[in-house]
């Protein structure tokens, strides 16, 4: 996947590093994390320029995330149930993505956007719910800048080390998911609790 990733910006630069991205929100497997770490390795072999590669990271996380937003919002949950499998989102995820919303609103749209998974199905029950576009595309701008400036700069800073950082993220992954899990399990049993009185 890295050498993939890579190949892909090599070849077509940062238009490749947008597709790249485009990639990662339809196909969910892709991580935004190593499209972005890698276009810092570019920046770090002075094939990318750091300001072009964050600009171009943040223009490809909000446009998919504006993608996603409009499949939800003109297709609607009935859409999403049908054909989301063809876009690798799992009910779980979407069920997942689905209360977060109802716990933080539309301010899910900022704070989500630095959450895995999450980050990347959270547009979706916002378009769902048709919730001001216009304040969404702004709380996404803002949330997706910290994910995207990380990245690139951990790529940048650790240059070929970041496949050994990688597989340390991936291993970080399961307590975050866990995390979450918790999280929402505590929701629910809360929402058990008033619906039983």
């Amino acid at each position: 996947m890295d050498t993939f990733i890579l190949g892909l910006m090599d070849n077509y630069g940062y238009y490749g590093m947008f597709l790249g991205m485009v990639l990662e929100a339809v196909i969910i497997i892709i991580p935004s994390e190593l499209i972005l770490a890698s276009s810092g390795i570019l920046v770090s072999k002075k094939v990318f320029t750091f300001t072009n590669a964050f600009l171009v990271g943040l223009l490809g996380s909000v446009f998919c995330a504006i993608i996603i937003y409009l499949m939800g919002y003109f297709g609607g949950e009935v859409f999403i149930k049908k054909y989301g499998k063809y876009f690798f989102m799992k009910d779980e995820d979407i069920s997942k993505s689905n209360t977060f919303l109802e716990k933080y609103g539309l301010i899910s749209a900022l704070i989500g956007r630095n959450i895995p998974i999450v980050r990347t199905l959270i547009s979706l029950p916002i378009g769902i719910m048709r919730l001001s576009f216009i304040k969404f595309l702004i709380y996404t701008i803002i949330g997706s800048i910290p994910w995207t400036l990380l990245f690139v700069y951990l790529g940048y800073s650790l240059g070929e080390n970041w496949v050994f950082m990688n597989t340390i993220l991936d291993y970080l992954k399961l307590p975050i998911v866990l995390i979450i899990i918790i999280f929402l399990a505590n929701i629910y049993r809360k929402k058990i609790k008033v619906l039983r009185k």
